[in-house]
């Protein structure tokens, strides 16, 4: 049985789930660095991710600055993005890794003013998801259930549930363990739910997934490059980033200028996290490792070094 049929399984006849919701970041939300613009967030919970069937790049035009920002996306259409929560020590297996971070309901509302979502349409979400006893990530999952996993179908409904429709992120639900998370994931050619609201990336014709040379030959600017800082420092928290840095080696200008950024950054980084969810050290430590193996096994220093 795989992991999206046990999912299924769990799913049927569960109790009220807890008001918390789990909220996957795969770019910016990863670090402290990233995580800073919301303000303190009172994070419950935090979890390393592996998430299968997914894939991501930089691929949107940001509402907040001159840059793209990354984009996550499902190899096969057909099938969800399902997360699997890594142990702490567990050893990097490949594949596209993220951040769970629990959140209690404001901090996600504030989440998705920043990702383009409106809180009001969550909030119609929320409201609905209590009607039938249920929570708002079991309710977004049923209705991608009841669209037979079809993206576009999901958005649709989605629209009609709320009235509304973003051109830039959108809800979405993700298995994760026998419980559903959500992340925020930029519509594409599948559209945003609704035909007057047209994706940003089909506005400006950006659909292909970029690696991050790519991207900064685009946008060789501060603001591309303080993001993807943002994003690659959740290695610090040993989030593998290996897929966002790979590239490096055929960019040593934008390799360089990472480089000097994040011997900077990198001090900073486990103090600033802390202080902005309010987790101790020893819920830290038991989520995520000691710091000196998270960072270890982020891999960061023999990525970016291999770039000199």
């Amino acid at each position: 049985m795989n992991s999206w049929s046990r999912h299924r399984q769990r799913m049927t006849g569960m109790p009220t789930p807890p008001t918390d919701v789990w909220v996957i970041g795969y770019g910016s939300l990863m670090s402290g660095l990233g995580l800073q613009p919301l303000g303190r967030l009172p994070v419950r919970d935090v979890a390393r991710v592996g998430l299968h069937n997914a894939r991501r790049g930089f691929g949107k035009f940001s509402q907040h600055g001159d840059r793209f920002a990354v984009v996550l996306e499902a190899v096969h259409h057909d099938r969800p993005i399902v997360a699997e929560r890594l142990a702490p020590l567990a050893a990097p297996g490949g594949g596209v890794e993220g951040l769970a971070l629990r959140l209690p309901w404001g901090a996600v509302l504030r989440v998705s003013e920043r990702e383009g979502y409106a809180p009001a349409a969550l909030r119609r979400v929320r409201t609905a998801a209590r009607r039938k006893g249920g929570d708002l990530a079991t309710v977004l999952w049923r209705l991608y259930e009841d669209a037979h996993l079809d993206l576009a179908a999901f958005r649709h409904r989605l629209f009609t549930l709320t009235d509304y429709a973003s051109p830039h992120y959108v809800p979405h639900p993700v298995p994760l363990d026998g419980e559903t998370a959500i992340t925020f994931l930029a519509p594409g050619r599948e559209g945003s739910g609704c035909d007057r609201v047209v994706p940003v990336r089909v506005r400006t014709g950006h659909l292909a997934l970029l690696n991050l040379g790519e991207a900064w030959r685009l946008k060789p600017n501060p603001s591309q490059l303080a993001y993807a800082r943002a994003c690659i420092l959740g290695g610090v928290h040993g989030v593998v980033v290996a897929d966002l840095v790979e590239c490096l080696a055929d960019h040593p200008d934008l390799c360089r200028r990472l480089v000097a950024a994040l011997a900077a950054d990198c001090p900073e980084e486990w103090a600033r996290f802390l202080a902005l969810t309010g987790l101790t050290r020893a819920a830290y430590v038991r989520a995520l490792g000691p710091p000196e193996n998270a960072r270890r096994r982020g891999g960061l220093e023999p990525l970016l070094f291999a770039c000199q």
